[in-house]
């Protein structure tokens, strides 16, 4: 019965899946380790809630015109090989290193988040080679997959932009398209070793496949400028929730304090999409 409280939650975090081109896992990881989750359990768990919100999002965004296949098969097929690797590295320190994965999630996103909030952020023209870059997306964006529990979608957004000059409704799109096929790559590398409960991952697939075709719809309400700042205002938001579940066992309400940030950005976003949508 508890499970079921997750399929609002699902399709909450499936419709900032379908608006930023991401997977969602940003926000279903730390909720899962919360709950007691192992690195690897809460990994695993969503990387399957990914899979159901990137293939939502990415249909709905190729109705919309917002998705280059060719692109997005290529980083994804490139990011599940590299997904294999990770998911064996997290399936070694897991229950004992768990922390080094939080700080690496910090560096990552901070990293982005700064790169997002520039007021700089002018989209450059193509100089790459689509093909050769859209490798190396895949690579880098399969490897934090699975290391991480998110389809890479955070990643591959901001380079979709700034490398091969795609416009940030067409990053999107294709990062859905993307994230689905890399997803797919890192939960093979974690199911023939875990024995999960499926049944708290089907109530979040279930708010996956309401939310996140939503979500993409929204997106033609925002401009591209919109859609980058409120990327960066999600990763600060994250970037603050890590940093206070770090601190928990000093003081265990940080833990709480951790989940509250996460929750008033939800309320702050949903309030947005709905001041959009009236």
């Amino acid at each position: 019965m508890w499970s079921l409280l997750f399929i609002p939650l699902g399709a909450l975090v499936g419709a900032l899946s379908g608006f930023f081109g991401i997977g969602g896992g940003v926000i279903i990881v730390p909720v899962l380790l919360f709950n007691g989750y192992t690195a690897a359990e809460a990994v695993a768990t969503s990387l399957l809630f990914v899979v159901g919100t990137s293939l939502s999002g990415a249909k709905k965004h190729s109705s919309l015109g917002n998705v280059s296949w060719s692109t997005g098969m290529t980083i994804g097929l490139a990011g599940a090989v590299t997904a294999q690797l990770s998911s064996r590295l997290v399936l070694t320190i897991s229950g004992t290193y768990d922390w080094l994965l939080n700080v690496f999630y910090l560096a990552i996103l901070s990293y982005f988040a700064v790169t997002l909030l520039k007021k700089t952020s002018k989209r450059k023209k193509r100089k790459n080679s689509e093909f050769g870059a859209s490798l190396s997306i895949g690579a880098i964006a399969g490897l934090l997959s699975a290391l991480l529990g998110i389809g890479g979608g955070f990643i591959i957004v901001p380079l979709l932009v700034s490398w091969l000059g795609f416009t940030s409704h067409r990053a999107v799109g294709t990062s859905l398209a993307a994230v689905l096929f890399i997803a797919l790559g890192g939960l093979a590398g974690y199911l023939p070793s875990l024995q999960l409960d499926f049944i708290l991952p089907a109530a979040l697939l279930v708010g996956a496949f309401i939310g996140a075709p939503t979500g993409a719809a929204l997106t033609n309400r925002y401009r591209e400028k919109e859609i980058s700042r409120r990327l960066g205002f999600l990763y600060i938001a994250v970037i603050l929730a890590i940093s206070l579940d770090l601190l928990a066992p000093l003081w265990t309400p940080f833990a709480y304090v951790s989940l509250s940030v996460l929750f008033l950005f939800l309320v702050a976003i949903s309030v947005d999409f709905f001041k959009r949508v009236t």
